[in-house]
Formats: C-alpha cells, structure tokens, sequence
C-alpha cells in the first residue's frame, strides 16, 4: 500500500527490499526516516553516468555559464566526435532543459569542457559530490574515468535539489528543479535523472540508475536508485528493465501510479 490520501505515512525497510531485492533503493520516506534496500549496496561508490548531469548543470548554471532552462547547449564536433551509439535525439540542437530530457552525452560533454578543470573542481568540491575524482578526461570523467558516487550521496544531493539548499545559487537549484520534472500522478510531481553504462571499464555488466524526488503538495520525498542488468543484453533493454522496476516501485510504495503520469 502507498501512503494515504490524507496525509503521509512512513515506510519500512522490508518494503524497500521487497520492491527493489537487488542493487539498491534509498528514500528518505514521508516522516523524514531514511531506509535503504540493502546498507551495504547503497553505501557502495559507483560510477554516476549521466545522472551526474544534474551536478555539471547545476555548476554551469552557478557559474554563470548558463543562464537558465533555455540556455543554448553546444557540441563541438571537433573535440567530441560522433560515436556510432550516439542517439538521433543527440545529434539535433538542444538547450539546457532540451539536452537534459534525451541526456545528450556530447552536449554535457562539451558543457564540462567549456566549465574548464578549475571550475568543475570547485563546483563539485561545493556540492560535495562523491570522490570528486576527474582522472579519465574533463570531459569523460564520470563515463569513462574516476568519479564515484554512492546511491546514500546521491539522495542528499537530489534532496538538496529539492529544497534548495545545496551550497550552489538559488537560481541554479531552480533550473534544475524546473527541468527535471518527469511526470505528474493526481497531485504528486516525480523529478529525476536516468543514467546507464557499464559497471566498470572491460566489463559487459550494464549499471543504470535514476534518482530523484516526488513532491506531494508540502512533502518531499527523494529517491536514489540502481540495479544492474547481463551484459548480454541490449543497452536499451538494460534501461527498459529499470523503468519497470521504477515503474513498479513507485506505485507499489508512494501510489504513484503510471496510468495517470504525464510525460
């Protein structure tokens, strides 16, 4: 059961565990209570993929590099070129809000690049984001390289998101509180950013993750997420089973349910 209509109720461990049995779910419920799927999982470094693009648009918003939602995102063809597994919705002009919703790899890649080493350290060192390690290339870090993060550092970030209070500007927690909407369920909003990749570098095992929030009307509740998938398989069914899993998940614990969501 998800919590009542009248008002929020508290979740237990066996929930999360039954909802999401492997990888890691972490949510810090409606009475404030942090649980998690599995402690030692959720307490476990890994590498962000793409979530971490709410981290690089949060420091180039707080930098000044970008504006707001509808500040043009560029790719440099020259520095980055083009993969064979980039997606058609990569290849077209995007903004900040645009680029975020299809998670277009090259645009954030030529966003780090234009933020430059310095800039990235520090907006990362305020955000306290995971080891903030940059080995592996300024603009490939947290898809080839050295950053980590834990699905427990994950959650206070998106928390943070959610109530403004990450040591980035206001303005920078806003944009991103504004382009990070997924779906609406009756009166309860769900935010997020998806990632995938594989586990590690020479690995075949796909890690994919989504964290987030849902907001019902005074109450935030923050989320972080990931399992991980056979290697064997597709990277768009790797996506497509943590979607279900989600999909599952948050109507099973917050009735949030995917017959009334809105894209």
């Amino acid at each position: 059961p998800g919590p009542a209509a009248d008002g929020p109720r508290g979740l237990t461990a066996a929930e999360l565990t039954a909802a999401w049995p492997d990888g890691c779910l972490v949510v810090r419920d409606a009475t404030g209570v942090v649980l998690e799927s599995d402690h030692a999982r959720c307490t476990q470094p890994r590498r962000p993929h793409s979530t971490f693009k709410l981290a690089n648009a949060l420091v180039a918003l707080d930098a000044g590099v970008l504006d707001g939602p509808d500040a043009p995102l560029t790719w440099d063809e020259k520095a980055i070129p083009s993969e064979p597994y980039y997606l058609e919705s990569w290849r077209k002009p995007h903004t900040l809000r645009t680029g975020l919703a299809v998670s277009s790899v090259p645009h954030f890649r030529t966003l780090a690049r234009t933020l430059g080493d310095a800039r990235m350290r520090a907006g990362l060192a305020k955000l306290g984001y995971g080891n903030q390690d940059l080995t592996g290339g300024l603009d490939l870090f947290w898809l080839e390289g050295g950053l980590r993060i834990s699905a427990t550092e994950q959650l206070a970030l998106v928390e943070g998101i959610a109530r403004g209070t990450l040591k980035v500007s206001a303005r920078a927690q806003e944009v991103v509180r504004e382009i990070t909407e997924l779906a609406r369920s009756g009166d309860a909003v769900l935010h997020g950013k998806t990632g995938s990749g594989r586990v590690e570098d020479g690995t075949k095992t796909w890690l994919v993750w989504q964290v987030g929030w849902i907001t019902r009307g005074d109450t935030i509740v923050p989320y972080a997420a990931w399992m991980e998938v056979a290697g064997d398989r597709p990277w768009a069914e790797a996506r497509g089973a943590r979607d279900v899993r989600l999909t599952a998940a948050l109507t099973s614990l917050f009735q949030f349910t995917a017959r009334d969501a809105r894209p």
